[in-house]
């Protein structure tokens, strides 16, 4: 019996993005993905990307995002097993958070600086009409900080976190790409659990292929763990390894 290929994919940029960066395909071709909580669409694929879902059908898909148990829960794909909150939360195929990977990460939390500790120092002083921010957490664990402009306002982001980032404590690490901030301990990384999840799928099954599907720089973290790497090539992972490269033109 052949064995189905474990797809470890990122969502938000990879399978799906908001209208605005679905360039100029019409609205009548696009498919709705993601809802915020009012219940209108979020997020959307284009025809490309709905082939790519077909196609990634004939395998086991498994989300890696950065998005909690709760906003992944208006995503239009399957929920389990899953790897939540920047690898905070890994679900099992029963739909339900794997008790050990919970234990580990809160036994690791006790030696490193709380983000609810850093929260008051890194948010205190924001304009909030000008951003909005939280902390991500699961089964009351805290895991990071978020920051977006509440006006999509991307160069206003980065100067905030080229202010911030002296304030964050040894090996703490940024995430930024488009209006997205985060601030991670450094127990904390969609790596790591990507390597716990593979660690029972490689000793079942050595021989199934493992394809990672991400477009962040920090996705490269758990791409590097898959025997072959997607990337989207308008993707900020993809610009970086263009970025002069004397074979593109």
């Amino acid at each position: 019996m052949t064995t189905r290929p474990l797809i470890l994919a990122d969502l938000d940029d990879s399978l799906f993005q908001t209208r605005a960066k679905c360039g100029d395909w019409p609205d009548s071709s696009l498919k709705p993905m993601s809802r915020l909580v009012d219940g209108s669409p979020s997020g959307y694929a284009t025809p490309p990307q709905q082939a790519l879902l077909a196609w990634l059908a004939r395998g086991e898909l498994v989300p890696v995002t950065a998005r909690s148990r709760a906003v992944m829960a208006r995503v239009d794909i399957a929920q389990a097993p899953a790897i939540c909150a920047n690898g905070g939360c890994i679900l099992t195929a029963e739909g339900t958070p794997d008790p050990v990977w919970h234990g580990h990460l809160a036994t690791l939390a006790q030696g490193a600086a709380a983000p609810s500790a850093l929260y008051p120092e890194l948010t205190g002083g924001l304009d909030t009409e000008a951003f909005r921010h939280w902390i991500v957490s699961e089964g009351g664990l805290d895991l990071y900080i978020v920051i977006k402009s509440n006006h999509g306002d991307e160069p206003a982001l980065a100067t905030v976190a080229e202010a911030l980032a002296p304030r964050l404590p040894q090996d703490w690490r940024i995430h930024a790409n488009g209006n997205n901030l985060a601030f991670l301990p450094p127990w904390l990384s969609k790596r790591a659990a990507v390597r716990y999840m593979l660690g029972a799928v490689r000793a079942e099954t050595p021989e199934r292929l493992v394809i990672g599907i991400g477009d962040s720089w920090s996705d490269t973290g758990f791409l590097d763990l898959a025997d072959m790497a997607m990337i989207p090539t308008q993707a900020q992972l993809w610009q970086h390894i263009a970025r002069g490269n004397e074979w593109v033109d």
